[in-house]
């Protein structure tokens, strides 16, 4: 049985430099709060408290998935010590997963998986990972599959290279300004009969992150028109190749 207490010792630990700004420093169209860590902390240990209301919904309709709160402790831990040494106990050893680095690929296995996670680690060293307790959503299929789904914040300062798929030298990259980022994503999770996740997927805005990155410029500015003005250019070169010579 896993210790439920490691998880609160993690979500105590201060992660965040301080002092934190008021705003994000970012480029989106309107100014964005910074979200204190007491308030996340308090966020995630009321997901965990909502987590365990839904389990017990289920348990008053004859589904019994009360393996999923000890799985969801396990990845929190994962996450907030950035140890993947518990994998074998989360995910299957073939997992698959999706995300938008991979460009429309599938990551196949533990290996692949643990890549793409210490990319994002490598980039943002402090990240922390805090869930709404609002926004899960559980899913028992009548087949008798479990699905979660989980909104989520990542917070962190984007001081280091975010290289993308095949996350190693010579993945295309991002360069972080040093900047705070909080961006939302979501996450949805299909499980095995044994309550290993055999299936994942991340989703979450490309562009809405390199703005509050401040790596994308903001869209009412000269450089955002520009650049959209040249992603005219490729359409407009196959038009012309569609119409060919005239003779």
């Amino acid at each position: 049985m896993f210790d439920f207490d490691l998880v609160l010792q993690e979500l105590a630990k201060p992660r965040l430099r301080q002092p934190l700004p008021e705003y994000l420093p970012s480029n989106r169209g309107a100014p964005t709060r910074v979200v204190g860590e007491d308030e996340l902390s308090a966020m995630h240990r009321q997901w965990f408290v909502e987590l365990e209301r839904r389990i017990e919904f289920h348990a008053g309709h004859g589904l019994d998935i009360a393996w999923l709160y000890e799985w969801a402790a396990k990845y929190t831990w994962s996450w907030l010590t950035q140890d993947m040494s518990l994998n074998h106990e989360i995910y299957t050893h073939d997992l698959r997963y999706v995300d938008p680095t991979t460009f429309g690929r599938t990551m196949v296995g533990l290996d692949e998986f643990v890549k793409y996670n210490m990319s994002f680690f490598d980039a943002i060293s402090n990240w922390r990972y805090d869930p709404f307790p609002d926004q899960m959503y559980i899913d028992v299929t009548p087949d008798g599959e479990t699905r979660l789904v989980v909104r989520y914040m990542g917070s962190g300062f984007f001081d280091g290279t975010l290289r993308l798929y095949p996350y190693d030298d010579t993945a295309p990259a991002l360069q972080g300004m040093g900047t705070l980022v909080q961006a939302c994503a979501v996450d949805r999770y299909h499980f095995t009969p044994d309550g290993l996740m055999y299936f994942g997927e991340t989703l979450w805005d490309f562009m809405d992150m390199a703005q509050t990155a401040g790596i994308a410029p903001r869209d009412d500015s000269w450089q955002f028109k520009a650049i959209m003005q040249a992603a005219r250019l490729p359409g407009l070169a196959q038009r012309l190749r569609r119409r060919g010579p005239k003779l």
